[in-house]
C-alpha cells in the first residue's frame, strides 16, 4: 500500500522488518515467511534482488517448491515476483521460462479470466517481446485486453495499462 502512495523506501523497509520478524516468529520455510520474501522480489529494483539476502532470493521460488509444493499459492506468487525480477535483469529467457510455467499453473488452478492469469500473460507478453517474438506478444495482449474489457471495462486502470502496452507493440517501440 505505501509503494503505491510514493512511499517505495518506506514499504521496503517494512517488508524488511516483516521478513526479519517471520523468520524468527515462524521460522525461514513458514509459509508467511515465504510469501513475504517474495513480496521483496516484486518491491525492489533489479539491481537489490541480486544483493538482498547475499542473492538468495533468487533461489526463493525453489525453496517454495520444497517447503511447499510447486502448487501452493505462495510458490505460485514466488515464481511470478521471480519472472518480473529477471525480467527486470533483463534475463528475458530465464523470465520466460518461469513466467510460462506460472501461467500454465495459474490457469490450470483459476481459469483464464482470473486476474492473476492476466497479469501473469502480460509479463508473459513482455518476455516474448523481448525475445523478438512480437506477434506472439501481440497476440498474448490482445486476448489480454479483451478479457480486461469484459471483466473490468475499458477505462479501468489496468485495461487502459494493458491496452497501452498493446499499442506499444503494434507500434513496433
Amino acid at each position: 500500500m505505501l509503494a503505491n502512495l510514493g512511499r517505495r523506501e518506506e514499504s521496503v523497509a517494512l517488508l524488511r522488518a516483516t521478513v526479519a520478524g517471520r523468520r524468527s516468529a515462524l521460522g525461514p520455510a513458514h509459509p508467511l515467511t515465504l510469501r513475504a520474501r517474495a513480496s521483496l522480489l516484486e518491491m525492489l529494483p533489479a539491481a537489490d534482488v541480486v544483493t538482498e539476502e547475499g542473492g538468495a532470493l533468487l533461489t526463493l521460488p525453489s525453496e517454495c517448491d520444497r517447503s511447499l509444493g510447486p502448487d501452493h499459492t505462495v510458490t505460485l506468487g514466488a515464481r511470478h515476483n521471480h519472472a518480473w525480477a529477471l525480467y527486470l535483469l533483463g534475463r528475458f529467457a530465464e523470465a520466460d521460462r518461469e513466467i510460462r510455467r506460472v501461467t500454465e499453473a495459474y490457469v490450470r488452478r483459476f481459469g483464464p479470466e482470473y486476474p492473476m492469469v492476466l497479469a501473469a500473460r502480460q509479463l508473459f507478453s513482455r518476455t516474448r517481446a523481448a525475445l523478438g517474438e512480437m506477434d506472439e506478444a501481440i497476440e498474448v495482449m490482445t486476448d489480454v485486453v479483451a478479457r480486461r474489457e469484459r471483466g473490468l471495462g475499458p477505462e479501468h486502470p489496468f485495461t487502459v495499462a494493458d491496452r497501452r502496452l498493446l499499442d506499444t507493440y503494434r507500434s513496433g517501440r
